[in-house]
């Protein structure tokens, strides 16, 4: 049987899991803590370098990155539902929809989120096990971002600019979806489940409101993705007590100052 290393509200592993689930593809999840620091476990980096989820075991075959994970599956369970839209067209529109997640989605939410969600418990750290902390990513790069974004807040500039990359794909979205019922065409498709935890993730912080008069037609396709058989076993039924209370921690006045940041957009 598959194994899949994930954690509970990774937007990475969820992409994958929402897959897993609607091509009815059975599988063992092996928890990652992310917030415990356990992808910095040797025996997982053995498996993942780079320390993120997911990581997928087939059999001792070992696929990373959530996009390729998402792409194995349907090369290797072919009779599954199919996730690839039939015209040719429209498999080029989902592809599109996945990179964009992979370039500029997963980034500015992941910014987003650690700007809101883990600030709080990071600046409660003190000043070694911040420094700790921040070593133990092996990525330059996020390790830079990270450092600013903890700093500053949603006063960062790179915060500022995932805001608003995270405008530009809702809107994008809405004009997608005004013309079709997914956003690569007539059917649900990878490019509807690699979006999805995106969107959940904004609904989770309180900020996806923000665009109800915007984008009223993502606020229907959520409704429906929320309905799909994939949606609870994928992602509700992962939250645990411990992901609540981080994402009620976050200061009261998120909404607001994210709203001010739309204005200026």
């Amino acid at each position: 049987m598959l194994k899949l290393y994930d954690g509970t509200t990774s937007v990475c592993a969820i992409k994958v899991r929402l897959a897993l689930f609607e091509k009815a593809i059975p599988f063992e999840s092996h928890n990652i803590d992310l917030r415990a620091g356990g992808q910095f476990d040797p025996a997982y980096l053995a498996l993942n370098p780079n320390a993120v989820v997911p990581t997928l075991d087939d059999d001792g075959s070992i696929v990373t990155e959530s996009s390729v994970i998402m792409a194995y599956l349907e090369d290797r369970f072919p009779d599954a539902p199919a996730l690839l839209p039939g015209a040719p067209f429209d498999r080029a529109r989902m592809r599109l929809w996945m990179k964009r997640v992979d370039d500029v989605v997963h980034p500015s939410i992941g910014t987003l989120t650690h700007a809101t969600v883990y600030r709080p418990g990071f600046l409660a750290l003190d000043e070694d096990a911040r420094a700790a902390r921040l070593a133990k990513i092996p990525d330059a790069n996020r390790r830079e971002r990270f450092t600013a974004v903890y700093k500053d807040g949603l006063g960062a500039p790179i915060v500022i600019n995932a805001v608003k990359a995270l405008n530009r794909l809702i809107l994008d979205m809405q004009a997608a979806l005004d013309a079709a019922d997914y956003l690569a065409g007539p059917a649900y498709s990878l490019a509807d489940a690699a979006v999805t935890p995106y969107a959940n993730r904004l609904f989770d912080l309180g900020l996806l409101g923000l665009w109800a008069m915007d984008a009223p037609r993502v606020f229907d396709w959520f409704g429906a993705i929320r309905e799909r058989a994939n949606f609870v076993p994928a992602i509700t039924d992962y939250m645990t007590d411990a992901d609540r209370t981080a994402y009620s921690a976050m200061e009261p006045d998120t909404a607001m100052r994210v709203k001010e940041i739309l204005d200026d957009d």
